[in-house]
């Protein structure tokens, strides 16, 4: 259990250094200094009106920050994949014995 345990931690000082992971966290600073875009997702959250979602879909350090964050998601598919996969061969290794 331990090994797993150390592996884990492994994996997160990883991610914790990947490129698309910093990307996204200096994209997330980048929306968060935009002080328009964040009163425009505020008055979404109230409204719910889709063009003041057209207004924050056009900012492009918005865009950035969905670029990124779908960068970061492809990243979590290829690790459950193959965690999956792990999963797996660690299945039929128990079956065959």
């Amino acid at each position: 259990m331990n090994e797993l345990i150390e592996k884990v931690e492994k994996l997160k000082l990883s991610l914790d250094k990947d490129k698309r992971v910093l990307d996204l966290k200096q994209a997330k600073k980048e929306v968060l200094k935009e002080k328009n875009l964040l009163e425009d997702i505020e008055k979404y959250k109230r409204t719910k009106k889709e063009e003041d979602l057209e207004k924050i879909k056009s900012n492009e350090k918005f865009r950035e920050y969905k670029r990124k964050e779908t960068d970061c998601n492809l990243l979590i598919m290829e690790i459950n994949q193959q965690l999956k996969e792990i999963n797996n061969k660690g299945r039929n290794c128990h079956e065959n014995n």
